[in-house]
């Protein structure tokens, strides 16, 4: 789905991130990588294959946008060093273009490992245009300008008129900012409460949904 937004486009595509043609640039928050990695080393049963899954989303993705670049706007890894860093290593070889962390607070891996990665780190904010990028919320932001962060990872929950319910992850646009969703598939999701003024774009297994809060 492609928006108008501050004088900017912006491709938000159903894989949870968002291609900026202007510049070029797929943004993704939340990625988790080896999340369940980190999950099965602590003795907790986690399916495999997420990352493999994940990944492979990327390249589908690079093949769709043609992007020049990727910004993961933080936790982009979730935790301490794994098993399944060696996987995503061995994927990155195989990757040309330019890769930009913002570092999360999940990202706690050490710098050496990040160079070895080929991935460039920003330790705060990162402002292209009149668009601010950063992991979390930023307290204020300058007249005219635009917050996109993560670290929410927002779902909004949709109802029927026969009682059901149905929760789903979620763009959040507000006045001058917006929520990106969490693009990891193992990550989990947190309603929202968004203003009236808001709007909502909630996203189904292959599809957006445009929803205006009344």
């Amino acid at each position: 789905m492609e928006i108008q937004h501050y004088g900017q486009t912006f491709i938000l595509s159903p894989q949870k991130c968002l291609f900026w043609p202007e510049h070029q640039l797929l943004l993704i928050a939340d990625a988790h990588f080896a999340k369940e990695t980190h999950f099965r080393k602590h003795g907790i049963a986690v399916p495999h294959g997420i990352l493999q899954h994940d990944l492979l989303r990327i390249e589908k993705l690079i093949q769709q946008f043609q992007p020049k670049e990727i910004i993961f706007l933080g936790d982009m890894f979730h935790s301490e060093e794994n098993d399944g860093l060696n996987e995503f290593i061995n994927w990155r070889k195989k990757q040309t273009l330019n890769m930009t962390l913002i570092i999360g607070n999940h990202d706690i891996l050490p710098a050496e490992w990040y160079v070895f990665a080929k991935i460039k780190c920003i330790l705060n904010v990162l402002q292209i245009d009149n668009i601010v990028l950063s992991h979390d919320k930023l307290p204020e932001i300058e007249n005219g300008n635009i917050n996109f962060f993560g670290h929410l990872h927002p779902a909004v929950r949709l109802s029927g008129t026969a009682k059901q319910s149905l929760r789903l992850p979620c763009f959040w646009l507000g006045e001058n900012f917006m929520v990106m969703p969490a693009f990891g598939r193992f990550t989990g999701a947190k309603s929202i409460r968004p203003e009236k003024t808001d709007t909502i774009y909630a996203i189904g297994e292959a599809k957006y949904l445009n929803y205006k809060i009344v």
